[in-house]
Order: structure tokens, then C-alpha cells, then sequence
């Protein structure tokens, strides 16, 4: 899946599935950068930061603390996309 794919896919999710967040474009240009991350992490080992290690670890609490504004917005959107996007087993490759 590349960077358009996903662009698309959260544009989708995010105005069909959350339309009072009224996310703007270059909100969800960010979005789509970090699971086009996460996408990357699992396929080819790329490295992640502290916010996306906390969403691929199921943790929560820490992804709340450590997600910028944008982010905040898009939990929903995270947790959609990794049950949906990446393979099931991305929690064991996270520990």
C-alpha cells in the first residue's frame, strides 16, 4: 500500500466515519504520513517515534499523552487502521 493509497483511505475514513471533526487537508496530508509510517515499520522495519510506538504497542494511554493536536483527533483512525491494514500479528512484531 503506498502513501496515495492510504492518503485516500484515511480521507475516506475521516469525513465518512468522523464528519464533525472536520479535519483539513493538510491535517489529514499528516495522518496519512504517520500510518503511511506504521505501514512502513511493519513492512520494511522503518523506524518509528514514540507517539506511532505507542498506537502499534496497543498502548493506549501513552498514545493519548504523546500525540500531537492532529493526532488527538485521529485515535479512531489509528485503531481502524491497524485492526484493518497492517497483519494481525503487529502487536507481537511491536514488543
Amino acid at each position: 500500500m503506498d502513501g496515495q493509497k492510504i492518503r485516500e483511505w484515511v480521507e475516506s475514513n475521516a469525513r465518512g466515519l468522523l464528519p464533525q471533526m472536520l479535519f483539513a487537508d493538510d491535517e489529514i496530508d499528516h495522518i496519512a504520513m504517520c500510518m503511511h509510517h506504521i505501514y512502513r515499520w511493519y513492512h520494511e522495519g522503518y523506524p518509528i517515534g514514540h507517539f506511532l510506538n505507542a498506537v502499534v504497542k496497543n498502548d493506549f494511554m501513552t498514545a493519548c499523552v504523546k500525540a500531537d493536536v492532529i493526532n488527538q483527533k485521529a485515535l479512531y483512525l489509528y485503531a481502524l487502521f491497524c485492526a484493518n491494514k497492517i497483519p494481525g500479528d503487529y502487536r507481537e512484531k511491536a514488543k
